[in-house]
Formats: structure tokens, C-alpha cells, sequence
């Protein structure tokens, strides 16, 4: 464990890592390079089986850092957020970075903003050398205020982008532990349900998907359940939404239990889908998909299975209506 000093500066960083040698000084050198220099990074070593303790070490006069046995993104972030003590906190995954300015550019409309509990921007994502935008911005959406019905239909809020009051996450608390993915998300959404968010159009960080990042050993079937429980701990906790964000939730949350449940009849487990099914109707009467696919968990798994073929190809082949040759 490295020494872990008094406040410096005014942000903290927090880095969870994963066997992250290959990328990891890319994405610290991101943060010593801000044109904003008040921060100090606190990185949670989370069972790493490669050089990334190492790195840590050798980045110590600019970073604390321990090392735990493997416990996923929440518990990492959560440890680090513990062991840092400014008033604001900023997210940076290990194999992500920053753009020089991200930092100056969030922290002064932070402060001079007291109502706004998290700053977030655009994204680029990096996916075998090619960039794109990550998600499109949702239509209509101001740039901040009150966004919890835009958030819970389309996450736009990437975390290596996100900077949040300390004083927020004494308010709602840190991230769920219990969840293995979502769980940014979650708490995103438990932010967006109390204070006010601003989202910046500008790009002020890069995303890298990778293998063997903290998450990627996760299953379908439990990354589906998982954004299901998500949810529904932001119903649970979030008692005072307004009737518009409570309808927007109800929406999201049978959507995701439809997806969960039509995963469940597509891989043969035609029983344990139904329950989905009538839940997802239960909170939106009108998901037609969700009665569809409960129909067809009905009937013999190779009639079921032959008839989604069908569909898919069907869909396929279909011409589309903009840009088609008549």
C-alpha cells in the first residue's frame, strides 16, 4: 500500500484496475497531463495477475494505490472513493483516458453550479483502432437540469467522462456492491433522481474495449439480470420521483425484463422466461413483443427456435424504405 496523504488539490481520481498493464500508464499519464494539475489519483489494484501492481509502484509519488483480492468494479471503485477525501471525484477505468482539458473544463462548472451533482460529456470509443461516438444524445434532452426520464431510457452518461460533487455521493450513497455490471448505472440514475446533471457535447474522453477488462468475464444471462436488479434497486430507493420519471422507470424496467426473458427462450429455458414476460406486461400493458414472445414460450422449443429463424432472416432480407431502389 502506498502512503495515503491529505487532501491535495481538489479532485480525486478514482482508477480500478484489472490486469491492466498494457494500458494503464496511458491512462494515468491522461491525468497527469490535465491543464488542471489539482488532482491526485487513489487506484484500487483488484486482483490483478499481471504487472499492474507494478505500474502503481512506479507511479506512487503521483498516486495511492492498494491492492485487494479480485471483487469487481463497485467494490474497487468504492475502496478508492474511501480513501480520498476531496470535494470532487472523477472516474477513469484503466484501460481509458482523458483529454488534456476535461478536467479544468467540468470542475469550474461544478463550482459554479452548487445544484449540479454530476458533470458528464460525449464520449469516443475505441474499438480495434476505429473511433466512434458513443450513443447518440437523446433527442429533446436540455444540456442539464433534471434528467433522470432521459437517463433511464438511454444511458448517456459514460463513466471515464463523469465528475461528481463528494457532497452527491454523501446524499445517495456509493456504488452497489451487489451488482457485478449496472452498477454506474445505478448510481447514475440514483444521482439523476436528487440533483440536477449537465451533460457536455464536447468529447473529453476515450473509452477502449478490451479483453479481460473487470467486466468482461461476465455471462449474458447475467449481464441482462443483472441491468433487471439495477433497476429495480433505483425503483427501491428512489422514492420521490415525479409521476413522469416513475413512468419512464416503469417503461425501462419492463423493457429490460423483456430482453432478460427473451434471452431465457431463445438459449431453450422456455419455463423461466414466462414469469419475464407477464412482469414486463405487468408494468407496460402495451410491450406487444413481451405477449408475442410469451406465446411462443408456449410451444416445442424447435417450432419456437424455427420460427425466430424465420424472422431474423425474413428481417434481413427485407429492403429498407430510405435509400432502396425502387
Amino acid at each position: 500500500m502506498s502512503d495515503i496523504c491529505q487532501p491535495r488539490g481538489k479532485v480525486d481520481v478514482i482508477v480500478p484496475c484489472h490486469n491492466a498493464e498494457a494500458h494503464l500508464q496511458r491512462a494515468l499519464d491522461s491525468v497527469f497531463s490535465q491543464t488542471s494539475t489539482n488532482c491526485h489519483i487513489y487506484a484500487v489494484d483488484d486482483g490483478s495477475r499481471d504487472n499492474t501492481l507494478q505500474i502503481l509502484k512506479n507511479n506512487s509519488s503521483r498516486c495511492s494505490f492498494i491492492s485487494q483480492p479480485q471483487a469487481g468494479a463497485a467494490v474497487a471503485r468504492n475502496r478508492a472513493i474511501q480513501m480520498s477525501n476531496n470535494p470532487f471525484v472523477a472516474f477513469l477505468d484503466a484501460d481509458d483516458e482523458w483529454l488534456p482539458a476535461k478536467l479544468e473544463h467540468q470542475i469550474k462548472i461544478l463550482e459554479n453550479d452548487s445544484t449540479l451533482g454530476l458533470v458528464c460529456s460525449r464520449c469516443s470509443v475505441s474499438e480495434l483502432r476505429i473511433h466512434r461516438y458513443a450513443g447518440p444524445v437523446p433527442r429533446g434532452m436540455p444540456n442539464s437540469g433534471k434528467l433522470f426520464a432521459y437517463l433511464v431510457r438511454d444511458c448517456f452518461i459514460y463513466t471515464p467522462t463523469v465528475v461528481v460533487r463528494r457532497a452527491c455521493l454523501e446524499d445517495v450513497g456509493l456504488f452497489n456492491e451487489s451488482l457485478a455490471v449496472s452498477e454506474d448505472f445505478n448510481l447514475w440514475l440514483r444521482i439523476a433522481a436528487r440533483w440536477n446533471i449537465c451533460f457536455l457535447p464536447d468529447v473529453l474522453a476515450i473509452t477502449h474495449k478490451r479483453s479481460g477488462s473487470l467486466s468482461s468475464s461476465i455471462t449474458a444471462e447475467t449481464r441482462l439480470h443483472t441491468g433487471v436488479r439495477s433497476l429495480q434497486d433505483v425503483q427501491l430507493r428512489c422514492r420521490d420521483l415525479t409521476s413522469a420519471e416513475a413512468r419512464a422507470l416503469r417503461n425501462a424496467l419492463a423493457q429490460r425484463i423483456y430482453f432478460y426473458g427473451a434471452h431465457l427462450l431463445l438459449t431453450g429455458a422456455a419455463s423461466r422466461s414466462r414469469p419475464q414476460f407477464l412482469t414486463a406486461l405487468k408494468l407496460r400493458p402495451t410491450l406487444w413483443r413481451a405477449l408475442a414472445k410469451l406465446v411462443l414460450s408456449f410451444l416445442p422449443t424447435r417450432l419456437c427456435n424455427s420460427l425466430a429463424d424465420w424472422k431474423s432472416h425474413a428481417f434481413h432480407r427485407a429492403p429498407t424504405r430510405l435509400g432502396s431502389s425502387p
